[in-house]
């Protein structure tokens, strides 16, 4: 048993143990949230999805026999599980006519990638699709860096109207935040290396699967503290009718909800 098949079992253990974290995290949150329950199903199919890739690596070993076919297995999995991480992330932070606007793009490229693949499969008649692979790679770093700008643009927005409509602590989101951009980034960093090198990989894997911890980690915070901006609209609501209700009682003040 080599060290690559030991890292990628390691791999495949880790996907499940964090998708079912983060799956029975759902029994712990403070307020149940449609948006964040979406973002939450999207992350757990994504690392399921990922796990199923190390499996089909470690049993038809196609890292093993080759570096650029190991890397177009990548591409042609991490790229969807990747876009599916990034909705989750972009779900909590956008309206939803903005994440179809997400959806539709990634869609795209994606179906670009399908594309690519299957025209170099036809003229190469193998898996090792040569130049294929590269246009591959640079639409996978269309598709993260599209991600990653719509996802700060929408947490620029999104922290600002939470530090205008509330005092509470918002360091879980801004967690949350910063650890959403450093797992996007390291996507967009391990892709290449993946394809240069399987030696590097032993570099570089480790960071992407600490940072997808810190990431996972930080989503399960922000869901046990997690108010959303129509539950804090509704109780500045409740507030301002509450005060407005006030009215005196027998020498006292008694309050009257609405």
């Amino acid at each position: 048993m080599d060290s690559l098949y030991l890292l990628q079992f390691a791999c495949f253990i880790f996907m499940i143990v964090n998708a079912f974290f983060v799956a029975l995290s759902h029994l712990h949150v403070r307020w149940e949230n449609k948006r964040y329950e979406h973002s939450r199903w999207m992350i757990v199919v994504a690392l399921i999805g990922l796990a199923i890739q190390y499996v089909i690596q470690m049993v038809f070993g196609f890292r093993a026999a080759d570096d650029s076919l190991g890397a177009v297995v990548n591409i042609l999995v991490y790229t969807p599980c990747f876009s599916l991480i990034s909705m989750g992330i972009y779900n909590i932070e956008a309206t939803r006519s903005n994440l179809r606007k997400m959806i539709l793009m990634c869609s795209g490229i994606y179906a670009a990638i399908i594309v690519v693949f299957c025209v170099g499969i036809s003229l190469h008649h193998s898996l090792y699709i040569r130049e294929g692979l590269y246009l591959m790679l640079t639409l996978f770093c269309v598709s993260v860096f599209y991600c990653i700008y719509m996802i700060i643009q929408e947490m620029i927005r999104r922290k600002n109207m939470l530090e205008t409509m509330a005092a509470t602590d918002l360091l879980p989101y801004v967690r949350y935040s910063r650890a959403s951009v450093i797992i996007l980034w390291l996507a967009v960093l391990a892709m290449p290396v993946a394809i240069c090198s399987t030696t590097l990989l032993y570099i570089v894997g480790p960071a992407v699967l600490l940072a997808l911890l810190f990431f996972n980690l930080t989503f399960i915070a922000l869901g046990s503290s997690y108010i959303p901006t129509e539950e804090l609209l509704d109780k500045e609501e409740e507030s301002y009718a509450l005060a407005r209700t006030k009215y005196r009682y027998g020498g006292g003040t008694f309050c009257q909800a609405v």
